[in-house]
């Protein structure tokens, strides 16, 4: 189904879109996002995210400064 899929790209991209999936795997920019970046045991780098409630950001090291974070990447779907 994979190689189906790969085969015929396009039919899983919106109408106006000029990329395929095999451009899109095909990129540098996309095979830079599966390269890891730090190490088990490495710190997270900082960043910044939008408050839920939208008034301000938050920044990962204000956090981290007040007591361990952790940090969970997933689906909720």
């Amino acid at each position: 189904m994979v190689l189906t899929q790969l085969r015929h790209g396009r039919t899983n991209a919106p109408k106006d879109s000029p990329l395929t999936m095999q451009d899109v795997l095909a990129s540098e920019d996309y095979r830079n996002l599966m390269t890891a970046k730090v190490a088990v045991g490495d710190a997270a780098p900082d960043f910044e995210l939008a408050c839920i409630d939208g008034d301000g950001t938050v920044h990962l090291a204000a956090l981290t400064a007040e007591r361990p974070v952790a940090l969970i990447f997933g689906s909720y779907t």
